[in-house]
């Protein structure tokens, strides 16, 4: 049994002082009011059981000598920033219980700030209160906090300059960045946040442990809000805009006088010096997941932090809604896309290539063929060259690429020509309809292959999806059906197919455009013109989708109503719309007995009721034979 004493507060009820002392096995070597501590009465050997408040608790570890003796705090009323610190535990008996279980208490970090003691956390600025859970409360009331701090995101930030200073092994290191939010604590256990983003935290490490919250734009943050919000799990990784240092002292300048807050009580000040306390004290933690370790200097997302231009842009005003591009950024990407908007020997071999074999699988009704000269063809990179020219208003990067396009279109209907001429085939197969009737749901398809042909042009680790992308859209087979079309001079064909290589194109400059706008590579006022431009030919281009699109509903409804169904002749099998205006149709009737020529016609009035308009309609009977 240890051998220990009690100091309590002389404020507390006498009665339950009294209750609480005679439950205590052991019993105290002697219990005394916290106001007759003397230091020199004990040893670094002596265990203190301390019931005291957070304004007599700090004044000890404020006093506390050289080689002082071990300290365990109990639960008291007004013990709460302490508490919180040690994790001292509610019940009285518990935190008892747990000091007559350890074996050893271990020196315990304190931390310093401009020479005062801080016991649980520095604040500078906004601390990002979203990642907080609530606790003690019940589940409509959490859910309302977590909305309630999720809705305060929904403001105007402003990142502050600091420049930092801080120890890392044996090297200085200092760093000149932004931030709207510093946050500061001796022990990760002790802090919420720093216990949910940061793997294997733990306790006197002799470390202390930073994250500075500097993101880039507002969406970073909202988003961030909404996974915390419907996914409040331990992640384990921190998001970018966070960045954790963890090191044995710090500075901090700002340039001017801002409040901070040092375990919630306001100060003022322009530097601010961290440095954890020379005094080796031995306080008992009581935190159960982790218990006291060694663990190695680490940096997370230090390389992130916004530097060089990007702090200056960032500084100047509120955070922007969308993050913007950085010139670095701008020169890697511009001298891509200047790259891809001239028609290099390459661009014209590989479009020629890709034409050959899009136009042969098209006539081999092929579908890997035409899969494999989508992933040939050079076509996506000037036209997403164009997008960038259009959004910034750049005339020669416009003009190259216009050419390039042109040039591209001309070289591909030569060569489908020239194919077609060459071979006898005059059918047109499923590859090749499939081309000719472009709708609504091509549009989409090209305007989610713009946005992602301009990500991946932004982003050089994801680059490699490029050929993905080309695939999604197809831009070289519809260029080859319209060659096919000029071939057997077949009209349709060829402004069907034009008009897929028309949507395809527009939809891709105007949704890579507003791609480039929100990654913050042009300005808006900048974009405004390009922008009106495209949606202007892409809203042209709409109006014979949306009635190819009308025309492809009704006929599904008119399949779909007509297919499977009993007339008083048969069963209809293999329905088919042929044309819609004038309607045509043709359907399979399974019968049990061979039908006149009389029935033929009574069927087509029957399907006439059925759809309510007059058709023409090519029959084909099926009869039922039974043995």
């Amino acid at each position: 049994m240890k051998k220990y004493h009690l100091f309590f507060d002389p404020n507390l009820d006498e009665g339950e002082r009294k209750n609480f002392f005679e439950k205590l096995d052991p019993r105290p070597e002697s219990t005394l009011s916290i106001d007759s501590l003397n230091w020199s009465d004990f040893s670094k050997e002596d265990f203190l059981l301390l019931w005291v408040n957070d304004e007599q608790g700090k004044e000890i570890l404020t006093s506390f000598p050289e080689e002082g003796p071990k300290l365990i705090f109990l639960p008291h009323p007004e013990l709460k920033l302490i508490a919180k610190s040690l994790g001292v535990p509610n019940s009285k008996e518990t935190a008892f219980k747990n000091f007559q279980a350890v074996e050893e208490i271990p020196a315990f970090d304190l931390l310093e700030i401009n020479g005062e003691l801080c016991l649980n956390s520095l604040v500078i600025g906004d601390s990002l209160s979203v990642l907080y859970d609530s606790f003690g409360k019940g589940f409509f009331q959490n859910l309302k906090d977590r909305f309630s701090r999720f809705f305060k995101l929904f403001r105007q930030v402003d990142l502050r300059k600091f420049r930092i200073t801080y120890q890392s092994g044996e090297e200085e290191k200092n760093l000149e960045t932004a931030a709207m939010g510093v946050l500061v604590v001796p022990h990760c256990e002790s802090n919420l946040i720093f216990k949910r983003l940061i793997p294997q935290s733990g306790l006197s490490d002799s470390m202390i442990h930073i994250i500075l919250v500097s993101p880039k734009s507002l969406l970073s943050i909202i988003s961030f809000g909404i996974q915390t919000l419907f996914f409040p799990f331990r992640r384990s990784t921190i998001p970018s805009f966070l960045t954790y240092i963890s090191t044995p002292k710090m500075t901090i300048a700002i340039g001017e006088e801002i409040p901070f807050a040092i375990d919630g009580e306001e100060h003022q000040g322009s530097k601010i010096e961290l440095q954890l306390s020379e005094k080796k004290l031995r306080i008992l933690p009581n935190f159960e997941s982790e218990k006291t370790k060694e663990t190695k200097q680490r940096e997370i997302n230090v390389q992130k932090l916004p530097t060089g231009n990007l702090l200056e842009e960032l500084t100047r005003r509120h955070l922007p809604w969308v993050r913007h591009a950085t010139t670095e950024e701008f020169k890697e990407l511009f001298t891509l896309l200047r790259q891809n908007s001239k028609a290099s020997s390459s661009f014209l071999v590989l479009m020629a290539l890709s034409t050959l074999i899009a136009t042969f699988g098209l006539f081999g009704n092929s579908s890997p063929v035409v899969i494999g000269a989508m992933i040939l063809a050079p076509l996506m990179g000037p036209i997403i060259s164009l997008a960038m020219g259009a959004l910034r208003q750049d005339g020669i990067l416009v003009k190259n690429s216009l050419a390039t396009i042109f040039l591209g279109i001309l070289i591909g209907l030569f060569f489908a020509v020239i194919i077609t001429w060459i071979t006898p085939l005059k059918i047109l197969n499923s590859e090749i309809v499939a081309r000719i009737r472009p709708n609504l749901l091509d549009l989409g398809v090209a305007v989610a292959a713009g946005v992602a042909g301009a990500y991946a042009h932004s982003r050089e680790e994801i680059a490699k999806t490029l050929a993905g992308v080309a695939i999604s859209v197809a831009l070289v087979p519809p260029l080859a059906v319209a060659g096919i079309g000029l071939g057997w001079g077949n009209w349709n064909v060829f402004w069907g197919a034009s008009l897929l290589f028309g949507t395809n194109l527009a939809g891709i400059v105007m949704a890579a455009a507003l791609t480039f706008l929100l990654l913050g590579f042009s300005p808006f006022q900048l974009a405004q013109k390009g922008l009106i431009v495209s949606v202007l030919i892409l809203v042209f281009i709409t109006a014979p989708l949306v009635l190819s699109f009308r025309n492809m509903v009704e006929e599904n409804t008119l399949i779909e109503n007509l297919s499977g169904k009993e007339i008083p002749h048969g069963l209809m099998r293999e329905v088919n719309v042929l044309e819609i205006n004038p309607l045509r149709i043709s359907v399979t009737i399974l019968s049990d007995k061979q039908l006149q020529e009389s029935d033929y016609l009574e069927i087509k009035k029957e399907i006439e009721a059925m759809v309510g308009q007059p058709i023409e309609l090519e029959l084909t009977l099926g009869v039922k034979v039974f043995e």
